[in-house]
């Protein structure tokens, strides 16, 4: 069975390694199943939750904050777990990824599957490029949302290897 899916690639594209989620989202380009929605999005995350509507599964690729390792890809299991608290997104506004998710779970409003990849950050300074561990980690990142997108387009997270 096909499944709705969608894929979300978060940050600002001028705020250095903040811009690594949609980057991603744009090298998916023509590489996600039959059918999948592909979009990027900047600035308020609670609109999310209006993006989701009516997709079986979602994909949230963003920047995460710093932590000890830039570069390194986190992925999550949104909507079965709560978001890890030492993981903390990189978001320039007042509401980010984690607090749009703690609302749609707070509504009722989730996905049944949302996965984020989440690849940390170390600079998100205006104008800047991505740093240079963060775009090492593209091509890796990107070979593991499209297998995602892949599983959950057939079924689910649960198929998750």
């Amino acid at each position: 069975m096909t499944r709705r899916l969608l894929v979300v690639g978060l940050g600002n594209p001028d705020r250095g390694d903040d811009a690594v989620g949609a980057m991603i989202a744009r090298s998916l380009a023509g590489r996600l199943p039959a059918g999948a929605a592909l979009r990027e999005r900047a600035g308020d995350m609670l609109s999310l939750i209006d993006d989701w509507h009516g997709y079986d599964a979602v994909i949230c690729i963003d920047a995460a904050a710093p932590a000890g390792e830039p570069g390194r890809i986190h992925r999550l299991d949104a909507a079965r777990d709560a978001l890890a608290p030492d993981l903390a997104f990189a978001s320039s506004h007042a509401y980010g990824l984690a607090e749009a998710v703690a609302l749609a779970r707070q509504l009722g409003l989730l996905p049944r599957d949302l996965v984020i990849y989440a690849v940390e950050g170390l600079g998100f300074e205006a104008g800047a490029p991505l740093s240079a561990p963060v775009a090492a980690s593209l091509r890796v990142a990107s070979e593991r949302v499209a297998a995602e997108a892949q599983r959950l387009a057939r079924h689910g997270a649960a198929a998750q290897a």
